[in-house]
């Protein structure tokens, strides 16, 4: 069936409803504002399906309101679990049928859907539905170069809502204007209070919980890098230490070994959560690097790094849990110290994120086994890439589903990261949150991707061929030389930093893998982006009006990768001598890059503050001077105009 999430229970039945100028949605006269807002987000979704305004009234509850050509709101006679609903289509009207304000939400989300399908004739059936995971959330990182606008950031709301989302969380490092942390954000286009409670207030509205997300232990570049707040840093500044996007993520952990890190930290914490109406705060605490190896080495090795690790989290949560908090925290740092485990507080939600294939069942049989409540959390697989790896995020997310499933994992949360300065649009992320939301409202469904594919094509995009995420799908395989790659070049290269991890310095494995890649694959991927450019410019929804942005930045990550592809074999060629033969002259590729960024630009405008898009600039400036370079090396005598 075309529905995504796929209800539990479908039963047919014989007649059509048909939705026209005589169909009121009517309320029951005790449903309040909640309600009512659903009816109009109900009205509205249908008015942009069939052109037909339907009235929204109120009524006494009634089984005559079901006969009189309406769509109704009705509680049941049975009363049904928190989200639950039961969607009933006669000949004679639509009920939709929950006990809760989120079950009638999630009633009028099919429903939604179903007129997409079926425009104004929607087959008669009922359908139960429920969902496998209470607790289904979306993490945005708003902190690693991009900056959403409040347009955007209620345009996902209502796309949450239609997939049956129930929590939103804002990753924030440095992108909220703390009072008395002016050098911190004065360079991010923050989040400011009014928008957070507006964002709060609207996310209630669509039966979404806005959870406040902090960073709060590591990644702390800003408020550890400035001038004032420095000496908390765990591992004092290198003088030679410039920004990259890799640096921000690493080596800059807080030193726990100072009373007064605490005091900062709670004094952030206690400014931001006010302006939030969940009990709940995610605190992060995850990928400490730095523990233990500078200002607190003596505390660790008189303790021990998981001991200081649970010593300083816990001082946080015993905080929060005084104000009526409940507390999340990432769980890698746990995996890490598994032998401390018992001495963290209790009642903390561990977020056991992992976003590979492979199951790692032992990772969540542990935290069940601990006796400690957890979110599975897989990832869109967007982070340093100009398009998803959809084949890697869609395996990720049903693998972590399935687990939360089997060991009884309280929620689902699915992340969006922004490494390498956030360069993936917003569109591209789409198709995996939708499945995410699949899979954590039902994770029964076990249609194939293919299927997955065609079923988001035609409810997201109103594409009548189903093809559209196919297309994205076969892109993301075209993007063999990433964004990523690209930037551990350029760092090495333009300024001189380099990384190392377990497998080596970064650039070099960069270097391999650029290497490696085969000429003709490369050519073929730049030759296949073209084709798949024109088939989404081929597409019947390239035309509609209300896709035009999204489907603009699906053209500009086609350009974008087969124009990486084609830096790529400069590079081989000119950067490590490899005998091979680029697609058009270096000076050539500059210009078009550089007509790409403007393009990029504008698009990014249209949906996020301008925020950190001067890093992407630069960057995308530094490759095209590289590839001018390249060009003037290889200019004969002749062509510079020697006498010969």
């Amino acid at each position: 069936m075309y529905l995504i999430p796929l209800p539990r229970k479908v039963s047919p039945r014989t007649g059509v409803f048909s939705i026209d100028h005589q169909t009121d949605i009517v309320l029951d006269i005790r449903q309040g504002d909640t309600d009512f807002r659903t009816a109009v987000f109900l009205r509205d979704e249908i008015e942009k399906v069939i052109a037909v305004t339907l009235p929204v009234k109120k009524d006494w509850q009634s089984e005559k309101n079901s006969k009189y050509h309406s769509i109704s709101f009705e509680y049941p006679a049975d009363v049904l679990c928190e989200e639950a609903y039961r969607l009933e289509i006669a000949e004679e009207g639509i009920a939709i049928r929950a006990s809760s304000g989120r079950g009638f939400l999630y009633g009028a989300a099919t429903l939604i859907q179903l007129c997409k399908l079926y425009k104004g004739e929607i087959p008669c059936m009922e359908i139960d539905d429920e969902p496998s995971f209470p607790n289904r959330g979306y993490l945005l990182d708003v902190s690693r170069g991009r900056v959403p606008t409040m347009d955007t950031l209620r345009n996902l709301v209502d796309k949450l809502a239609l997939y049956k989302i129930n929590q939103l969380q804002l990753y924030v490092e440095d992108s909220f204007l703390l009072d008395g942390f002016e050098e911190i954000w004065s360079q991010t286009d923050p989040l400011i209070s009014e928008e957070i409670l507006e964002l709060d207030r609207y996310c209630s509205i669509r039966g979404i919980e806005l959870i406040p997300c902090i960073a709060t232990f590591g990644h702390l570049y800003n408020l550890l890098s400035s001038e004032s707040f420095g000496q908390y840093r765990e591992i004092p500044e290198d003088p030679g230490e410039v920004f990259t996007w890799h640096n921000r993520m690493i080596y800059h952990t807080i030193n726990v070994s100072d009373p007064q890190s605490v005091d900062l930290i709670i004094g952030i914490l206690d400014q931001y959560i006010s302006l939030f109406r969940s009990n709940k705060v995610n605190i992060c605490c995850d990928e400490t690097f730095d523990l233990g190896k500078g200002k607190s080495a003596e505390q660790a090795r008189a303790h021990s790094k998981g001991s200081l690790y649970v010593a300083y989290v816990n001082k946080l949560v015993g905080f929060l849990q005084s104000v009526g908090r409940e507390v999340m925290i990432w769980g890698d740092m746990l995996l890490e110290h598994q032998e401390s485990v018992g001495e963290l507080y209790v009642d903390v939600t561990v977020l056991n994120w992992n976003y590979d294939n492979g199951r790692f069942e032992n990772k969540v049989r542990f935290f069940r086994d601990a006796g400690m409540k957890q979110y599975v959390c897989p990832s869109v697989a967007g982070h340093s890439r100009l398009v998803n790896a959809y084949g890697l995020s869609f395996v990720n997310i049903q693998e972590m589903a399935e687990l939360g499933c089997k060991y009884g994992a309280e929620g689902f949360l699915n992340t969006e990261w922004g490494d390498s300065g956030h360069i993936n649009m917003p569109s591209l992320s789409v198709p995996c949150m939708i499945y995410g939301a699949a899979k954590s409202w039902n994770v029964q469904d076990k249609r194939e991707f293919r299927q997955i594919d065609e079923v988001i094509s035609l409810i997201e995009y109103a594409d009548p061929g189903r093809s559209i995420t196919g297309l994205l799908r076969d892109l993301a395989d075209q993007d063999i030389i990433s964004f990523g790659k690209l930037v551990f070049f350029r760092d090495q290269k333009v300024l001189g930093q380099t990384y190392r991890s377990k497998d080596g310095w970064m650039h070099e494995i960069a270097r391999k893998i650029i290497m490696k890649a085969p000429e003709l694959c490369l050519k073929e991927a730049v030759v296949r982006c073209e084709e798949i450019l024109k088939g989404l410019k081929r597409n019947p929804s390239a035309c509609r009006t209300e896709m035009r942005r999204e489907i603009g930045e699906l053209y500009l990550s086609a350009r974008g990768v087969g124009l990486m592809q084609e830096v790529a074999l400069m590079l081989k060629k000119y950067e490590y001598g490899q005998n091979v033969t680029p697609l058009t002259s270096a000076a050539d590729l500059a210009g078009r890059l550089e007509y790409w960024l403007m393009d990029y630009c504008a698009a990014w405008r249209f949906v996020s503050r301008e925020s950190e898009l001067y890093r992407i600039k630069e960057f995308i400036r530094q490759i095209c001077t590289i590839l001018r370079q390249y060009e003037r090396t290889v200019r004969t005598p002749t062509e510079k105009g020697s006498p010969e």
